[in-house]
């Protein structure tokens, strides 16, 4: 059983797109992408497709999120690959491994509370002092050796960094030191990511689309899209590889709408998996409060193995 009592909503194995240009009334003309799924074949995810695009066309359109970046995050779960579902001894789903639109794997999952806290980017004068310009670094100003480690591993961005990101770092820690002191029955493992921090809370019983989650999420002050995503799937989202182009692989936007066995899929695949040996997702910092039950931990386990913690490797 999961961390709330229930069984994890399987995701769907199949989809299909369907797009075309519909005129409707008054003249508007749109260009409609729809996504069907299905867990019986291709065949049944195409129909889901042919019915969604009726019954946008009979409604008049698509309903259209507002709001700054709210596009990013549609209101409806997009195509992802499933690579894996993950099981309790008790049989019931616990999380699902889907590749995201952009090649990434990302662990699905209700029983354990995943918070992503976004980081503000430094300033070009912070670029600088931490270790030269974007034209000296391009064209040989400054030798790497001649950095110090903090500078060389950029990501890091301990309580010693320069700058606006460092001081954000700082602060994010107390905030989540203080967010683990208010909540004593909740277990709280900090990650450090390369764009900020991933907490990993436990023994919250929250649904990820419940108010509570939201209220936890919110307190720690995590992404609101990605609060938004949470919702829309009905799941915690981690990402547990690296960004394609943080380790010099095209992201591969149609990945979702392939399946395993095309050439190119597994040619992309392939240069993933061999760019990414080298790199981690996350870096842990601490870890406080009551031990996970054995559920959580079965989640735990499943997200360190991937995301590489304690390697010391460069974040991507």
């Amino acid at each position: 059983m999961t961390g709330y009592g229930l069984c994890m909503q399987p995701l769907p194995r199949h989809w299909a797109t369907v797009r075309e240009t519909v005129t409707f009334p008054g003249g508007q003309e749109w260009d409609v992408t729809i996504h069907g799924a299905s867990d019986v074949s291709p065949e049944d995810a195409q129909r889901d497709a042919l019915d969604r695009l009726r019954r946008v066309v009979a409604a008049g359109g698509p309903a259209r999120p507002t709001g700054s970046g709210m596009e990013y995050y549609p209101l409806r779960r997009l195509p992802e690959e499933l690579l894996e579902e993950v099981h309790a001894p008790d049989g019931a789903l616990i999380a699902a491994i889907t590749r995201n639109r952009y090649g990434s794997a990302v662990l699905n999952t209700d029983a354990v509370l995943i918070s992503d806290i976004d980081l503000v980017e430094p300033s070009s004068r912070d670029r600088v002092r931490a270790g030269g310009g974007m034209l000296s670094r391009l064209f040989g100003g400054g030798s790497r050796e001649e950095l110090t480690p903090q500078q060389r591993d950029p990501d890091s961005f301990g309580l010693r960094s320069p700058g606006r990101r460092g001081e954000a770092h700082a602060r994010t820690v107390e905030l989540i030191e203080d967010f683990s002191a208010r909540h004593p029955e909740l277990g709280v493992r900090t990650y450090r990511t390369r764009g900020g921090f991933r907490l990993l809370i436990t023994g919250s019983g929250a649904a990820p689309s419940s108010d509570r989650a939201r209220e936890l999420m919110g307190t720690v002050r995590s992404d609101e899209l990605y609060m938004l995503l949470c919702r829309v799937h009905d799941t915690y989202r981690a990402r547990l590889t690296p960004k394609p182009w943080r380790i010099a692989v095209d992201r591969f936007e149609e990945l979702g709408t392939r399946t395993a066995a095309d050439d190119v899929h597994r040619a992309w695949v392939r240069r993933y998996r061999d760019a990414s040996a080298d790199v981690a997702v996350c870096r842990l910092l601490s870890s406080t409060g009551p031990a996970p039950d054995p559920v959580e931990q079965q989640i735990i386990d499943l997200h360190d193995r991937a995301v590489r913690p304690e390697s010391g490797l460069r974040l991507a």
